[in-house]
C-alpha cells in the first residue's frame, strides 16, 4: 500500500485521475521508538515527504483547553506545572502516562461530581500515571479551599488567604470562565463591565504578574471578550503596568 502511493504523494494522481488543486496531502504518524504499531517507511516514499518532528506545546494547548472549558483544575495545574503535560517515556513498563489527550480524560472524570475521593484518585492515576495522580490530587484538595469565583466577580470578596501558586492558576481559570460565561448569557453591558472590573483588580491585589498575564490574555486575547477599556475605573493602572507583557504574551 505504500508503494501504490509514490506517484499520489509526488506526481498528485493515480493512473488518469489528478487530485484537484485545492487538495493538500499531509501524513501523520508515530517513530519507531514510540511503542506503536508501526510500520518503516520505504525510503522513496520518505524521499516525497517534508519531514518535521512535533512536539506538545503548552500555550497552545492552552489556548485550546480554555476555548474548550477543560475543567480548570486541569488547566491550573498544568499552567503551574507545564513539565507534566507530557511525560511518555519509551522505556518505562507503564500503561498510563501523561499527554494532552489523557489530561482531557481527567477533566472528563472531573466532571463526574458524584465520584467518590479514592475511586477518583484511582481513574486518574489509570490515565496520567500514579505519581502525577498523587501531585495532581493534592493541588485539587488546596484548589479547593480558593475563593469562589462568582463572589470575586461580584465584588463580594476581594482578599487571598490561600496563597499557593498552583490553586491560583486554577482560581484564575475559573474567574475567565465565570467572565466568559456572563457573556455568553448575554448579562446587561453595565454588569459585565463591573464582573471585569472586580477581575482586573483582585488579580492586581492579589496575584504575581505571570497570573494576570495569564488571566488577562486569556480573556482578552483567547477568549476575546468585548471589554471596553473606557468602562474600567482601574484599565489606566492596570495598563500601565501590565500591558506590555499582554502585548508580548499575545505574540
Amino acid at each position: 500500500m505504500q508503494a501504490a502511493g509514490y506517484q499520489l504523494i509526488l506526481n498528485r494522481r493515480v493512473v488518469k485521475y489528478r487530485l484537484p488543486d485545492n487538495v493538500v496531502i499531509v501524513a501523520a504518524g508515530n517513530s519507531d521508538s514510540d511503542k506503536g504499531v508501526t510500520y518503516r517507511m520505504p525510503m522513496p516514499l520518505a524521499n516525497r515527504f517534508i519531514h518535521l518532528e512535533m512536539r506538545p506545546d503548552f500555550n497552545a494547548w492552552q489556548d485550546w483547553a480554555v476555548n474548550k472549558n477543560i475543567h480548570k483544575d486541569v488547566v491550573g495545574y498544568l499552567s503551574f506545572a507545564k513539565q507534566d503535560m507530557y511525560d511518555f517515556n519509551a522505556k518505562s513498563s507503564s500503561r498510563a502516562f501523561a499527554t494532552p489527550r489523557s489530561w482531557v480524560f481527567v477533566s472528563q472524570l472531573l466532571d463526574d461530581e458524584d465520584t467518590d475521593t479514592d475511586t477518583l484518585h484511582n481513574l486518574i492515576a489509570g490515565s496520567v500515571g500514579e505519581g502525577l495522580a498523587i501531585k495532581f490530587m493534592a493541588h485539587r484538595k488546596v484548589a479547593s479551599r480558593m475563593p469562589n469565583p462568582s463572589d470575586i466577580l461580584s465584588g463580594k470578596v476581594t482578599d487571598l488567604a490561600v496563597k499557593e501558586i498552583s490553586a491560583m492558576y486554577s482560581l484564575t481559570t475559573a474567574m475567565c470562565y465565570e467572565l466568559k460565561e456572563a457573556h455568553e448569557n448575554k448579562v446587561d453591558n453595565k454588569t459585565f463591565h463591573q464582573m471585569a472590573q472586580y477581575f482586573f483588580s483582585y488579580m492586581m491585589d492579589n496575584f504575581e504578574t505571570e497570573l494576570v498575564v495569564m488571566g488577562s490574555k486569556v480573556a482578552l486575547k483567547t477568549f476575546k471578550l468585548p471589554i471596553e477599556p473606557s468602562q474600567l475605573k482601574n484599565f489606566d493602572q492596570f495598563h500601565k503596568k501590565y500591558g506590555k507583557y499582554i502585548v508580548e504574551a499575545g505574540e
